[in-house]
């Protein structure tokens, strides 16, 4: 995968260490965490690990998160993410709520989706979302991503209270 990537809007790049506050700010948002599969993290410690990871993805090869950031201020927005295994690429987003309704995730998305695609023995790029995670369900559709089915039990929701169980998820790819 590139080290960058660039559409109309957006500028996605590794994340910084200089990014934590940032991240720490969508990534600790009951709002903007409550559907992802990973807890909320509680302190600047929590981000610092999670930068820790991402370093370590993109040095083995096969884990690419990028920061979201807006191409004319710099400011930061999310994340999105492709990773890579023996069923293809698996892509992922967050973005917080202060830009949600903007098109953001579907283009940092799409952005992931086509650098993955210059892959040519890629012939899966794959996603879940929760099944009652409406936006996110409609960023895959807008991608061009078939909805393939329900997962049961499939991931847990820790930042769901009443959710302790893995939830079903819905699957969404695009083959070649």
């Amino acid at each position: 995968m590139p080290r960058t990537l660039d559409t109309e809007r957006l500028h996605l790049r590794p994340p910084e260490p200089t990014d934590a506050a940032a991240i720490f700010a969508y990534a600790s948002d009951p709002v903007a965490t409550r559907y992802m599969i990973w807890p909320r993290a509680e302190d600047i410690d929590d981000t610092h690990d999670f930068l820790d990871d991402v370093a370590a993805g993109w040095a083995g090869g096969d884990d690419f998160c990028y920061a979201v950031t807006d191409r004319a201020t710099g400011a930061l927005y999310g994340a999105a993410s492709c990773q890579f295994d023996q069923h293809g690429a698996e892509v992922g987003y967050i973005l917080g709520p202060s830009v949600w309704g903007r098109g953001l995730a579907t283009e940092a998305a799409a952005a992931v989706v086509e650098a993955a695609w210059a892959n040519d023995d890629l012939y899966r790029i794959w996603a879940t979302c929760d099944v009652d995670n409406i936006a996110s369900a409609r960023v895959l559709e807008k991608l061009g991503m078939q909805r393939e089915g329900r997962l049961a039990r499939w991931a847990p929701c820790p930042n769901l209270a009443d959710a302790p169980a893995p939830r079903d998820a819905l699957c969404y790819a695009l083959t070649r």
